[in-house]
């Protein structure tokens, strides 16, 4: 008799519990970055969307969705779409810092869940190339004696970008005069074109090149030791003892609505680890100045995110910077 109901039970619970496969089957896998076309995090989603779409055997497509700080481009991943499978491609500022520094992101870190970690990278301090300063003492002392505040572009109130030079001027006693942007590409290019003073840029897609080109200048570095590609470059730590604990870096990692099954989260995470090892990827990721990240089992994503958002929610209540 239980020879018999084996099979039957078998099929059963077969039957209640489609397979991971069958719930992705006809959904197109849709990778949402929340910044422009140009940013670090645009250039690694679309080197990852061939090696995933391969990896799953179905669509897989890059979306960008930028605009007030990143939560334009949560919003959407949240709400989802008939027949696809949402994945979040950002930093700690989109998911982590916007939500609690903009009164109208309507979502909170918890939404999220990590499902792969792929870069670790610095922030480089860089000015115009006519500021007539070259290191971190020289800018320091230009900011001090100014008559007016340098100009820093950052992507949004309340974005690393925006928290890190509000501690950079905290701690040197200068003042900024802080000017948002929809990206790090426009950034880029009001630097290049001696339109504003400053800025943090993340060490990762174009930013590299503009530097050894001299395109941008760099003063330092907010890692806590020399960059590899960088190595006569100070760190901003190393330069000032009032500045001996300015070590800060950034992140690019895949996240997903905690609601998604975790079935689904699984295949994900399992097909993104297997696309990271692609060497053209993983040679793309360390020419362009990024680390490649490891930690990627499920469990170490999850401890990995709750203590970035600890760590940088803390920051910004530390800086000040309440919600706009």
């Amino acid at each position: 008799m239980n020879r018999l109901l084996a099979p039957l039970a078998i099929a059963a619970a077969l039957l209640a519990a489609p397979p991971v496969q069958a719930q992705l089957a006809g959904r197109t896998v849709s990778i949402i970055v929340p910044q422009p076309a140009g940013n670090p995090t645009d250039g690694v989603a679309r080197k990852l969307q061939p090696l995933l779409q391969k990896e799953l055997e179905q669509t897989v497509i890059v979306e960008n969705t930028p605009g007030a700080g990143g939560s334009i481009g949560v919003q959407k991943v949240l709400s989802g779409q008939a027949n696809t499978v949402p994945v979040l491609i950002a930093s700690q500022t989109e998911p982590i810092l916007t939500p609690f520094t903009i009164k109208g992101a309507r979502y909170k870190p918890e939404d999220f869940r990590a499902i792969a970690l792929v870069a670790r990278l610095p922030y480089i301090l860089v000015a115009r190339p006519g500021l007539a300063a070259s290191s971190p003492s020289e800018l320091a002392a230009l900011a001090k004696k100014s008559a007016t505040p340098l100009s820093f572009g950052n992507i949004g109130p309340g974005s690393m970008i925006h928290l890190l030079g509000e501690q950079w001027a905290r701690k040197t006693h200068a003042k900024l005069n802080q000017i948002s942007y929809r990206g790090v590409p426009p950034v880029t290019q009001d630097l290049m074109g001696d339109q504003i003073d400053l800025s943090f840029l993340p060490l990762g897609g174009a930013t590299l090149s503009m530097i050894q080109s001299g395109k941008v200048k760099a003063i330092a570095s907010s890692a806590a030791t020399a960059h590899p590609q960088l190595p006569r470059l100070p760190t901003i730590a190393g330069s000032d003892k009032a500045l001996s604990d300015f070590v800060y870096g950034t992140w690019i990692a895949l996240l997903v609505p905690t609601k998604t099954p975790a079935d689904v989260v699984e295949r994900l995470n399992k097909a993104l680890t297997a696309s990271m090892k692609d060497s053209d990827f993983q040679a793309y990721v360390t020419t362009s100045g990024m680390e490649l990240a490891t930690g990627n089992t499920l469990r170490e994503l999850d401890r990995f995110y709750a203590v970035e958002t600890q760590l940088y929610q803390g920051l910004a209540k530390d800086i000040g910077v309440t919600a706009e």
